[in-house]
């Protein structure tokens, strides 16, 4: 039997140890390469997200959703990284979409496998404190307000952006990104102008282990639309002790939505909260606001709903992430919110706005292996023409760490809906349970 018979033998064998026992590193020549994947299997039962009418069957859900994902990163000599994640995510046998030319019904529905991730970094590129990023890759910052969720129509299946992260460490502590991703790349004829794309600089101090500044200036384009929006904002974030901690956001757009129609909106996000023990297991009580601006009917030549740009991810529950999806006008929304949809060109892309939602809840913590959330709502609108009593939103999620690698999960939405949907509306239910696997 030849060396690399053995050798392939040897990969093989360890490949299939990893995908039982946990991620593995691989030496290849001065390569190192990391395997790795993640399952995760959930059933939802979902009603009234879109209608608020227990009549009407069409957003009616109980339905099982997969997703496996696979990935191997690679470290290469002189500080070189790569990265590449391949997912497939279907909703059951047999479940595709039903329009091929519809693509976020495709994507959602469909059992293709597609390229999730794919990035090479150059660390300290050229001799210089810069970490190059270029590829497609997973965008986070701070709470994820403004930034994480690139393809949010795609219903967290991804959520990706292509492009170049630069990011410059001043110093220790102390690093500035400049971004330029494309959201959509539609068509590729020159003449035309139909991509949404995303650039900027973001500033992040981190001046210890618990104290996170930062301060950001980012654009949006949608040449679909003629949209170009700027935004100004910043987000400090910390605690007193190991008892008090505190997130606070806020941010300015500036810009057009429209050729004829400029733009002015703000947004901000707060949570403080309290710890009663720094022990393993715990209570914490926490308090949070969110403030997102609605349009003036009045002033027609200026939007001033909040942009939600890449913060679409559930970060408010997904029973709310379902309720905000661009539907057009078959979204109930449209009865007390008519533009809630207007700034977006994306079918299926998350927009919050017009939105006022104070929040109270508590964090449990009764094992290591056992963690619970239960949060209420009061939530409203900025601007309404007619009542802005959105309605009460209960929340309750639970994560048990089975093992080591396996969690379990729970989580359960209602909306209790107040009279902006007017008086015939029906409360909106859902509940999910999954199992998540990483190996």
């Amino acid at each position: 039997m030849s060396r690399r018979m053995l050798s392939s033998i040897a990969f093989l064998l360890v490949f299939a140890v990893n995908s039982v026992f946990g991620a593995a590193v691989v030496p290849v020549g001065e390569t190192a390469l990391t395997f790795g994947g993640d399952l995760r299997v959930r059933g939802y039962a979902l009603e009234n997200m879109w209608d608020l009418d227990d009549a009407d069957d069409g957003d009616r859900w109980s339905v099982l959703r997969n997703r496996t994902r696979f990935f191997v990163k690679a470290e290469l000599p002189r500080d070189t990284r790569a990265f590449l994640r391949v997912a497939n995510q279907n909703w059951g046998a047999g479940v595709t979409g039903s329009d091929p030319a519809d693509r976020w019904e495709a994507d959602n529905k469909s059992a293709k496998v597609f390229v999730d991730e794919a990035w090479i970094e150059l660390g300290d590129a050229f001799g210089l404190p810069l970490d190059a990023r270029v590829g497609r890759q997973t965008v986070s910052y701070g709470s994820g307000f403004v930034l994480f969720d690139g393809q949010s129509q795609l219903a967290s299946t991804a959520n990706y952006l292509d492009g170049v992260r630069l990011s410059f460490e001043i110093m220790p502590g102390l690093t500035v990104d400049a971004l330029h991703f494309k959201d959509q790349e539609n068509a590729r004829d020159d003449a035309a102008v139909d991509d949404l794309t995303l650039t900027g600089l973001y500033l992040t101090h981190h001046p210890d282990d618990h104290t996170s500044r930062e301060a950001y200036v980012l654009r949006r384009e949608d040449q679909i639309l003629g949209k170009d929006v700027r935004l100004f904002g910043g987000r400090l974030a910390g605690g007193f002790g190991d008892a008090v901690d505190y997130d606070l956001e806020g941010g300015l757009q500036r810009g057009d939505l429209a050729p004829d129609t400029a733009h002015e909106a703000w947004g901000c996000s707060a949570e403080i909260g309290f710890t009663f023990s720094d022990e393993p297991t715990g209570v914490r009580v926490f308090g949070g606001f969110v403030g997102l601006s609605g349009d003036d009917p009045a002033t027609l030549d200026t939007g001033e709903r909040w942009d939600v740009f890449y913060g679409g991810w559930p970060r408010y529950g997904d029973l709310l992430a379902w309720l905000y999806l661009n539907l057009g006008p078959g979204n109930a929304m449209s009865a007390y919110d008519p533009a809630y949809a207007a700034a977006s060109s994306v079918g299926g892309e998350v927009v919050y706005g017009n939105l006022l939602m104070t929040t109270a809840g508590l964090d449990i913590k009764p094992t290591p292996r056992l963690n619970a959330r239960v949060s209420y709502s009061i939530m409203k609108t900025h601007r309404a023409a007619g009542s802005n009593e959105i309605g009460d939103y209960y929340q309750l999620r639970i994560r048990y760490q089975y093992a080591e690698g396996v969690s379990l999960g729970l989580y359960a939405g209602l909306l209790d809906p107040g009279a902006a949907y007017g008086p015939d509306a029906d409360a909106v239910h859902e509940l999910f349970w999954e199992t998540v696997l990483n190996f």
